[in-house]
């Protein structure tokens, strides 16, 4: 009996410190977490951080521009480490994400509220797509155009073979093309029975690479559309070229909103609204039709899920009208998605 009162106590002395070793790993496992989660976070901001600022330097190193790009996703990064860092409750790590967040949101606050979009008038549908040379979705493509209803549509990277497909395309007619071997081909569509009126055209050549122009009359009122499709910024010259095609494009509106029409200009920039290199666009005082709303559904390339496009492919327009709606289409077999776009004449003088 002695031997088995001996046994007893000494059980539960290791049931005793078995137990306590329970929250003793329990804490460890936390602090580990923690360090863990401080690594993250520090290394979260530190490579979001160095990108987000030096994007920032694009109108005076080219390859800084790349990185302009991407502000909706630094903001949805930043915003992770500084919920991050709250629950760590670093009030450094608090303190910097949160600054760099606001910058980022300073960016994008334009964007945020959408613009006035009251209307005077009939709209105007156009529609841009930049179908991709290579791209056999031939039918897919004349029935969205179809489908679409829009009055004008602009087409980009038109080979031989697509002039073909387009101008074959049910209810439309081939008003302008320039078909090309390469990716910069243009073409332009009107809409049969449409109530655009179509007064003038023009072939234009901006740094080497064709654009399209269309005298308007809309409503009583007169317009200019231009199609463009910029060089992508791959080298130091490429990237110099897009700019100077963009300044061109400027200057193509600044002339016609003296001579009395509203410019609009739709194509592939290859550059996002962030990108210094639309510059030229807004100092001529045309809008971008992403202020009435939409950035964060505007992705238009590469034609991956969502979160990972980013919009490249615009419509920018006078400040006499308004954006009545901006939508981006389905995936019809190119590396882009298509533009739809509606605009009206503002209200007022």
């Amino acid at each position: 009996m002695r031997a088995h009162t001996a046994v007893r106590p000494a059980a539960r002395d290791i049931a005793g410190q078995t137990g306590a070793r329970a929250p003793a790993r329990a804490r460890l496992a936390a602090v580990l977490l923690a360090r863990a989660l401080r690594i993250v976070v520090v290394g979260l901001l530190a490579g979001t951080g160095l990108v987000s600022v030096i994007g920032r330097g694009g109108a005076w190193v080219w390859w800084l521009d790349l990185f302009a790009h991407f502000r909706i996703h630094y903001a949805a990064l930043l915003l992770i480490c500084f919920v991050l860092a709250s629950a760590l409750r670093s009030r450094r790590l608090v303190v910097v994400a949160g600054v760099l967040l606001v910058l980022e949101l300073v960016t994008l606050a334009p964007y945020a509220v959408p613009g006035d979009r009251s209307a005077a008038g009939p709209s105007l549908r156009l529609a841009h797509f930049n179908v991709l040379s290579a791209n056999r979705e031939h039918a897919r493509v004349q029935a969205w155009i179809v489908e679409t209803g829009a009055e004008l549509v602009f087409l980009q990277e038109v080979t031989p073979r697509w002039a073909e497909v387009l101008a074959a395309t049910p209810g439309h007619r081939l008003i302008e093309v320039v078909a090309r071997d390469d990716n910069f081909g243009l073409a332009i569509l009107a809409r049969d029975g449409g109530a655009v009126e179509i007064v003038g055209r023009e072939q234009l050549v901006f740094a080497g690479l064709p654009a399209l122009a269309l005298q308007l009359r809309h409503h009583g009122r007169s317009l200019a559309v231009l199609s463009l499709h910029t060089l992508p910024p791959l080298s130091a010259a490429a990237s110099a070229r897009r700019d100077t095609q963009l300044v061109a494009a400027a200057q193509w509106a600044a002339t016609q909103e003296a001579a009395g029409a509203a410019p609009v200009i739709l194509g592939d920039f290859n550059a996002t609204p962030f990108s210094a290199a639309l510059a030229p666009l807004t100092a001529v005082g045309l809008q971008d039709s992403l202020s009435a709303g939409g950035l964060l559904g505007a992705g238009s390339w590469p034609d991956v899920i969502w979160p990972l496009r980013i919009a490249i492919d615009h419509c920018w327009h006078d400040a006499h009208l308004v954006t009545v709606e901006r939508t981006i289409g389905p995936a019809l077999g190119s590396d882009h998605r298509p533009l739809q776009v509606t605009l009206a004449w503002a209200t007022g003088p």
